[in-house]
């Protein structure tokens, strides 16, 4: 087989960031022990779990919730 087929083909442990927020914006995930503890830029805890992905979703939304109403208050 031909060297040329096989390229391109080989991703890796590639992470996408799935998350639109800013990276100024987007919470810190640390982990201690079995949990999962998220802090906002500020450093307060916002929600401290089990499973990493329900942790990182709940805190994105919280701080996207944060922002727009920040910008209505804003207008």
């Amino acid at each position: 087989m031909p060297k040329r087929s096989r390229e391109g083909k080989n991703h890796g442990n590639t992470q996408f960031n799935e998350s639109d927020l800013l990276r100024s914006e987007r919470p810190t995930i640390i982990r201690r022990g079995k949990k999962w503890a998220v802090y906002d830029k500020f450093g307060k805890l916002i929600i401290l779990g089990y499973n990493r992905r329900i942790c990182q979703e709940y805190a994105d939304d919280r701080v996207r919730k944060a922002r727009q109403r920040q910008k209505r208050k804003s207008k």
